[in-house]
């Protein structure tokens, strides 16, 4: 990645595309590439352009399995309405890098994006409060005996925040193989999603990113 960062924001409201493309690029070091209204404009953009993260309305998450194959290095941080954990669930399941409300501040915004295009997994305030605090209050179930050695990676991985396109690219699988390891590691660990097994494998000491809360 260069020294500016290159972003696609895609939102079902234009006006509020337009809005967050002004905003960012009233910061420094950060380029936005293009605006989509839909996922399929986005997609389209992605592809085109190659941006280092795609801001991207909750409601079109479903085009992220197509862009993390096409474009497994773009990293996506996902804008929703809504601090419920569910949403954060959502948007992680998705493949994104992180979630924020879109009311967030457009500085803090803009901080999350460049963590984001570091490689870290950023959450709004009370999100990542609600994280860290399951993080610390489990009881750590290092080292996952019951794993495979191939699950284990996958799992570290995931305590990374890396989706199944990366882990793909990384350990040289196929990406049906990756979900099948993603699978069978949320039935081993009892996890109800991504993110359950994201927080155990922290807890255990697995994962190298750091969990960061937009503005900070």
């Amino acid at each position: 990645m260069s020294g500016t960062i290159t972003a696609v924001v895609a939102d079902q409201h234009p006006l509020y595309a337009e809005g967050m493309r002004f905003a960012l690029e009233r910061e420094t070091g950060i380029t936005v590439l293009g605006t989509a209204s839909d996922a399929l404009d986005a997609l389209r953009l992605a592809v085109r352009l190659h941006p280092d993260v795609v801001l991207i309305d909750l409601g079109m998450l479903d085009a992220l399995e197509y862009l993390q194959r096409r474009c497994p290095a773009v990293r996506v941080l996902a804008l929703g309405q809504s601090d419920g954990e569910a949403d954060l669930v959502t948007a992680l399941r998705a493949g994104a890098q992180g979630y924020l409300l879109k009311g967030t501040h457009p500085g803090e915004i803009a901080a999350a994006v460049r963590s984001v295009a570091l490689g870290h997994m950023v959450f709004g305030r009370g999100l990542a409060a609600s994280v860290l605090t399951r993080m610390t209050t489990r009881t750590p179930n290092s080292p996952f005996p019951g794993l495979t050695q191939r699950e284990h990676e996958v799992l570290e991985r995931l305590a990374d925040g890396r989706s199944n396109a990366e882990i793909a690219r990384e350990l040289h699988l196929a990406p049906k193989t990756v979900r099948n390891h993603v699978s069978n590691v949320l039935t081993k660990l009892e996890a109800a999603s991504r993110v359950d097994a994201a927080l155990l494998a922290r807890d255990a000491g697995l994962g190298s990113r750091r969990l960061v809360a937009a503005g900070v």
